[in-house]
């Protein structure tokens, strides 16, 4: 049987830059790490990291590539490396191979290996989504997951006391991996998983919760806006600070307030109620 091949995008930097993560995750990597002061991102295929390498020349950034390596576990070493780390009051996220180390007292465990679905609750925009759910626990209430990746907004939903989380993706990949950390979650029974555009999800909910970068969510954006119920609420993040009054702006209207902000260096989570 032949061995999977995969591609190395290296992005050399001279500081940190978060905004090259959510860049990259627009061609579906594989996973990130870092190896010194660089970025590594892996990719299944070398066109996509062509294409990555493209979007970044458009910016400015410089990137190697290495195509065509046999793939043992590419992120095998940053699960070994990674610890376990805490968001917020209520969170303790562990990203690296599955272990039966507990939690402190009074958090809530979230076990996420590394992997290729985006959100282990590393990146600025998953932790300020994890913030905002934590501020108003979903209590007894149906939540939609907008793009779940990983699942990790999901099943936060659903530890924090919702009914059910509804949580789908367009990319199946991503679903695998989810349905994956699901069974690692005594509570991950109270959430649903579909692989599915944005356009088949039917009726109204009292949370949606999105991250996604800006493109992403314009191009869904009149579907899911309509998946908020009357007096719901909208958590929209992996928002760049730059563009937040753009994205504010355009969800704002006679039906939307705006309900609150969370932001972290260079990205910002927006809570929006639609009026009742």
């Amino acid at each position: 049987m032949p061995r999977l091949l995969f591609s190395r995008l290296t992005v050399p930097r001279k500081g940190r830059d978060d905004l090259l993560v959510g860049l990259l995750s627009l061609h579906g990597p594989l996973g990130f790490s870092e190896e010194g002061r660089d970025l590594v991102a892996c990719f299944r295929e070398a066109a996509q990291a062509r294409a990555a390498a493209l979007a970044l020349s458009g910016q400015g950034i410089r990137a190697e590539i290495v195509t065509d390596i046999v793939e043992e576990d590419p992120l095998e070493a940053f699960r070994a490396a990674s610890r376990p780390f805490t968001v917020g009051d209520r969170f303790w996220i562990d990203p690296g191979d599955p272990s039966d180390a507990s939690a402190p007292s009074g958090r809530i465990a979230l076990r996420l290996p590394a992997s290729r679905a985006f959100g282990t609750g590393g990146h600025e925009s998953t932790r300020l989504a994890l913030l905002s759910l934590a501020a108003e626990p979903p209590e007894g209430i149906t939540v939609l997951d907008v793009g779940t990746g990983s699942g990790v907004l999901a099943l936060a939903a659903a530890a924090l006391g919702a009914s059910r989380a509804i949580a789908y993706d367009s990319d199946a990949d991503a679903v695998f991996v989810a349905r994956e950390n699901l069974r690692r979650h005594a509570f991950g029974d109270r959430v649903c998983l579909a692989v599915a555009p944005a356009s088949a999800i039917r009726g109204v909910f009292p949370l949606v919760v999105a991250n996604m970068l800006p493109e992403e969510f314009f191009a869904v954006r009149r579907e899911v806006l309509a998946c908020i119920a009357p007096g719901g609420r909208l958590i929209l993040s992996g928002v760049p600070r730059e563009r937040e009054e753009e994205v504010v702006d355009r969800v704002r209207s006679r039906r939307f307030a705006l309900a609150g902000r969370r932001v972290e260096n260079e990205w910002a989570c927006v809570c929006l109620d639609r009026v009742s």
